[in-house]
């Protein structure tokens, strides 16, 4: 009788016991639940602040990139402190740091400076917008749009070649565009310090007035910062509010102050704390799912640079050997010339060969030593040339070979000397050119006309084909780069156009009276001694 009641009760303490356990569980699973929240929490916002540091570091290399690149690629490294405004070379350094202003809004102003501290040129930004400031001022720092009172940050590079020092480009950072909305989100606040602790930058966000260490989650990590004005390493050091990082169980915990009262709820309070931990699960598959597609990407991006980086070489070696493989031709042709008339016991015309081949030669080692110059073009050779000699060794050369046979040369030079200053080898390399494209363009014989004259304070060399010409449609093109109306690299007209250009001159088509195309280079011509 009295084994039921024992037996209910037992029962009933059994129950009574289950649910405490339960709750017990319940109780210390939501505090570790807590626990690794915020341990997790802490863990990605150190991972976030790590991905912040290293954003800023690709943004300050990227930046110190693209100056050396537009150093290197325009003509602000050959900017001289008696260059006119008019000067192209300055009109090109203009043009090339507007638009590296344009391409990095963090940068607030640019100027590059002569040997000896004086602003060459000084672009900066009014309104946000990149403009040229034209100042008296040896610093050249009016009209920099910077913020008053802020530390500067600035990072400079001397452009030199063979030792030689030469201008120095300067540029400054806005450092609170470094921690834009885009890398601080709203509720994180981050300080950007440099090596002595002076405060660069600083987003603010909620966490900003959390100065105790249980109201936020902080994480504080270097930043490389090699060749800024900035000691460094930098800190960056952002805090998150810690309710951010425990906020996902907090209804937990709340509803589970009604389960200890209700039984019923304690197996709900299992399936929602079950949930949580598949729903945790599933987000850490997915971080770890974007975290290797992330990688993936970066492996591909790795992958194209290389791919563009050859493609640049090839296209170099392309140019080479379309320059070279000329005179190489031609002094394949003197060389047969030349064991002819040795073979008929005529020995001054071979010597003359010979001597013609020579030229070849030295034609084709000026075209390396140009390779070679190319970093510093001013330093190139140039000295007074004749351009109707030029003109007159082209049609030579070219109208000894067999393969142009079939056309007619006409050489109509001006009588007096029309004297350039210039490369001889670089000149050369364009007569042959236009003369050879010329002698191509009709492939079953025709008509050459090379003419000279002076025309006020120029020399103009014209070379005149009876070929199909140039279409109206390609005559804005023909000089592009890789740009060509028949089977061929697309280089010759493109380098004889940077080539004139260098030579301060003008190299244009049209079409010729009667059909063909007319090609016109115009020098400005010295005074005959």
């Amino acid at each position: 009788m009295t084994s039921l009641p024992l037996r209910a009760g037992w029962l009933t303490g059994l129950s009574i016991a289950a649910v405490l356990a339960v709750g017990v569980a319940g109780v210390r699973g939501i505090t570790t639940a807590r626990r690794s929240a915020r341990e997790e929490a802490e863990r990605a916002f150190r991972d976030e602040t790590a991905a912040r540091a290293r954003a800023v570091e690709n943004r300050l290399a990227g930046i110190r990139s693209d100056l050396a690149f537009v150093a290197a690629s325009s003509p602000v490294g050959s900017l001289r402190e008696d260059m006119g405004p008019d000067d192209w070379k300055r009109a090109g350094a203009q043009s090339a740091l507007l638009l590296f202003l344009r391409g990095n809004p963090e940068v607030v102003r640019v100027v590059v400076r002569s040997p000896r501290g004086e602003a060459l040129l000084h672009t900066g930004r009014r309104g946000g917008i990149p403009v040229l400031w034209v100042s008296s001022s040896p610093t050249g720092l009016e009209g920099a749009a910077v913020a008053p009172g802020r530390p500067r940050l600035t990072t400079s590079l001397v452009t030199s070649t063979e030792g030689a020092d030469g201008p120095t480009v300067e540029t400054e950072v806005e450092p609170v565009t470094l921690l834009s909305p885009d890398h601080s989100p709203d509720g994180h606040d981050c300080r950007l310090s440099d090596a002595r602790g002076t405060v660069l930058a600083r987003h603010p966000g909620r966490a900003a007035a959390a100065d105790g260490t249980e109201g936020a989650v902080r994480a504080e990590t270097n930043v490389a910062s090699d060749g800024w004005s900035a000691p460094g390493p930098w800190r960056l050091e952002c805090a998150q509010p810690l309710e951010m990082a425990v906020g996902r169980v907090e209804p937990v915990t709340a509803r589970y102050r009604t389960t200890l009262m209700l039984n019923l709820a304690a197996m709900g309070l299992a399936v929602l704390l079950g949930g949580f931990a598949v729903q945790q699960a599933r987000r850490r598959e997915r971080l770890e799912a974007q975290a290797r597609e992330e990688a993936r990407v970066r492996g591909l991006e790795r992958q194209l640079f290389h791919a563009e980086r050859l493609a640049t070489v090839g296209r170099l070696a392309a140019g080479i050997a379309h320059e070279i493989n000329n005179p190489l031709e031609g002094m394949a042709n003197w060389l047969s010339l030349a064991r002819t008339d040795l073979q008929r016991g005529n020995a001054a015309a071979a010597a003359e060969h010979l001597t013609r081949a020579r030229v070849g030669l030295d034609r084709a080692a000026g075209i390396v030593h140009q390779v070679l110059a190319q970093s510093d073009p001013a330093k190139a050779p140039w000295v007074t040339v004749d351009l109707n000699e030029v003109l007159r060794e082209t049609e030579e050369f070219l109208q000894s070979r067999k393969e142009f046979a079939g056309v007619t040369f006409g050489l109509e030079l001006d009588r007096a000397p029309l004297l350039v200053r210039g490369n001889p080898v670089m000149l050369g390399q364009v007569a042959v050119n236009l003369v050879l494209n010329a002698c191509e363009a009709q492939p079953r014989g025709g008509e050459v006309r090379i003419r000279s004259r002076r025309e006020g304070a120029h020399a103009v060399a014209e070379i005149a084909d009876r070929g199909q010409g140039v279409k109206e449609e390609d005559r804005e093109r023909i000089f592009e780069p890789f740009f060509s109306t028949k089977d061929s690299t697309g280089l010759g007209l493109s380098i004889c156009h940077s080539i004139v250009r260098q030579h301060e001159g003008e190299l244009t088509v049209s079409a010729r009276d009667g059909g063909g195309a007319l090609f016109r280079m115009t020098l400005p011509a010295l005074e005959a001694s």
